[in-house]
């Protein structure tokens, strides 16, 4: 049979690349059969083509071993036709194992990478943007300011109850924060309640203190240690009421709470939970009036192994009861409440100009980047400038303080101004 040599390298290639290359002097052959190449001689395409006397099949094999290697870079393949069969025949699909040739690979480009805007963090949100706050509260005596972090929900909450008058000219005036967990429903449900259920606590107490039933009359200091005691007393039942309504009513999720209240001079400060009440004086100095109930905590440790419960540490550092909840008392949390308990604890002082100037209560998400100490500075430094709670710069401050070291939860902050609450007998110091 007569073909161009050209014609028989490149087809050799082909039917070595396509698998056919089994028998190399029969495939050869078919495929460069005169039926095949006809249409491959144009002098076009191939320059002018000397006609090649193949002689036996171990010439063209000598040819196949001559031709040049093939380009990676393009790859023809042809299909397998038959030699001496019609035009419909060599049409139809080919199902033998050299036509099943894993087809090429398909380059897919990568999609292009699209920089984060400047000033951005990894959740889409400005780092330091004091301005997207999403609330700003200023009252009479007290500012707010309180932002979302990555959740989808805001879970935190407040509470402020001021002016309350009851029996005997006294004036009580209340102011909470809370932080919530596992959903915003017990958040929602204590800032509703637990403000009203402590005023009307402490007004019970207040009324209940007399003579001793014995006709003798208590020394002043001695009825005010009691009264004290009987308050302390009603807000911590207030605290567990509450809180045996929500377990009752089967809401979902938990909370903590940092709350203050202020009756006649006298400050009672209660917690659950790792939300916090810290105190400014006039000299600068910090003084926490609450202390973060969490499982790290000695004492919350042996009161959980006591009730039959565990701590345990993770990688993070973080302290958890039974694997779950990184506080150790706390509202709600009902699958938990054998092991963590709603009991407040609550500390209390005698208000004086000196050593009162200012409360800051948060959320964690604020404590948990940012000292009580530079707490402290910062609305002192504001105070400096305009007064104490007269602006909310301060608390976005604190928060924008917070995001900027890496707290990306909820954050709370509240102000209050302790110099309207002195008690009477202590000169106002301005």
């Amino acid at each position: 049979m007569l073909c161009g040599a050209e014609e028989i390298i490149i087809c050799s290639f082909n039917a070595f690349n396509v698998g056919l290359a089994h028998e190399p002097g029969k495939e050869l052959m078919s495929i460069c059969s005169p039926k095949f190449t006809a249409g491959l001689s144009s002098p076009t395409a191939w320059g002018t083509a000397k006609n090649v006397h193949v002689e036996s099949e171990k010439q063209q094999q000598q040819l196949v071993l001559a031709a040049p290697p093939p380009t990676p870079q393009v790859v023809v393949l042809l299909p397998a036709f038959k030699k001496n069969c019609t035009d419909q025949e060599q049409r139809a699909p080919v199902t033998s194992k050299a036509a099943r040739v894993r087809p090429a690979r398909l380059l897919i480009q990568p999609a292009p990478v699209v920089a984060a805007r400047t000033g951005m963090d990894p959740f889409g949100e400005a780092e330091t943007d004091v301005a997207t706050t999403e609330t700003e509260v200023k009252g009479e005596g007290f500012c707010l300011a309180s932002r979302r972090g990555a959740r989808h929900a805001m879970e935190d909450g407040y509470g402020v109850i001021t002016h309350h008058k009851i029996e005997g000219n006294s004036q009580l005036a209340f102011y909470g924060v809370y932080d919530g967990h596992g959903g915003r429903a017990v958040v929602d449900f204590i800032a509703e309640n637990l403000g009203k259920n402590v005023v009307v606590a402490a007004a019970t107490a207040t009324r209940s203190m007399g003579p001793h039933q014995d006709g003798s009359s208590s020394s002043p200091s001695q009825q005010l240690r009691e009264e004290n005691d009987a308050v302390a007393e009603e807000i911590r039942a207030a605290y567990q009421t509450l809180d045996r309504q929500i377990v009752s009513q089967r809401i979902r999720g938990g909370a903590c709470a940092a709350t203050v209240l202020l009756k006649d001079g006298e400050l009672y400060a209660s917690n659950v939970g790792d939300c916090r009440v810290v105190l400014g004086s006039r000299n600068g100095v910090a003084t926490a009036l609450t202390s973060d109930q969490t499982p790290g905590r000695e004492d919350e440790r042996l009161r959980i192994e006591k009730k039959g419960g565990y701590v345990s540490c993770g990688g993070s550092g973080v302290w958890r009861v039974q694997d779950s909840l990184a506080v150790s008392r706390a509202f709600g949390d009902a699958c938990l409440k054998q092991w963590v308990t709603c009991e407040p604890e609550t500390a209390h002082l005698r208000l004086t100009a000196d050593d009162c100037r200012f409360l800051v209560l948060a959320s964690d998400g604020l404590w948990c980047k940012v000292s009580n100490q530079e707490a402290v500075d910062a609305v002192a430094a504001a105070a400096a400038a305009g007064g104490v709670a007269t602006s909310t710069d301060p608390c976005k401050e604190l928060i924008a303080m917070a995001r900027s070291r890496g707290s990306r939860d909820d954050i709370t902050v509240m102000v209050v101004d302790l110099q309207r609450f002195l008690p009477v007998e202590s000169p106002h110091v301005q």
